[in-house]
C-alpha cells in the first residue's frame, strides 16, 4: 500500500532542524496509540510525542510521532529531505492526512489530521495535536 500524506511546508522545515541531531538513517514514525495524551518520551525530550484528539489528550485512537528507523515490514514515506515511516495499520489511518506544524498562543506543535481516523464527539474529526506552550516535539 502506497501511503497518500501531505507534510506542510512548515512541518517539512520543523522536522528538518530536530533530524539533523539524529543519526544518519533516521526517520520520522507516526504510529497509533490508543486513549490518546501523555508522551512516550516523558516530556517529548526522549524523541517521542503523543498527542490526544484534537490536541486535548482525551480518550479514543490518536497519532504519536517519534524519531526512529524503518523496520520490517514498514511503508516508507519519503518526504523532501527524510522520510515518514509507518507500519501496516498506521498506514491505513493515515491515508490522505496531512501533517502540519502550527504556532501560536492556544496552540503549538505538530498537527496531523486524518480523514479516516474515526471521528469522535470530543474532536469533531480526525485531528491530533502534538506539542504545547511554544514548543513542537517529534
Amino acid at each position: 500500500m502506497s501511503v497518500k500524506l501531505e507534510v506542510t511546508k512548515e512541518a517539512k522545515s520543523q522536522v528538518e532542524q530536530l533530524i539533523r541531531s539524529q543519526k544518519p538513517g533516521t526517520a520520522v514514525r507516526v504510529y497509533l496509540q490508543s486513549s490518546g495524551g501523555g508522551s512516550a518520551g516523558g516530556d517529548c525530550g526522549g524523541g517521542a510525542c503523543g498527542c490526544g484528539e484534537g490536541g486535548g489528550g482525551g480518550g479514543g485512537t490518536s497519532f504519536s510521532m517519534a524519531f526512529d528507523r524503518p523496520r520490517n515490514g514498514d511503508e516508507v514515506i519519503p518526504v523532501d529531505g527524510f522520510n515518514v515511516v509507518v507500519d501496516s495499520g498506521t498506514a491505513q489511518a493515515l491515508e490522505g492526512a496531512t501533517i502540519d506544524f502550527v504556532q501560536g498562543l492556544e496552540e503549538s506543535g505538530f498537527k496531523i489530521v486524518a480523514p479516516l481516523l474515526a471521528e469522535t464527539p470530543r474532536s469533531g474529526g480526525g485531528g491530533c495535536g502534538c506539542g504545547s506552550g511554544g514548543g513542537g516535539c517529534c
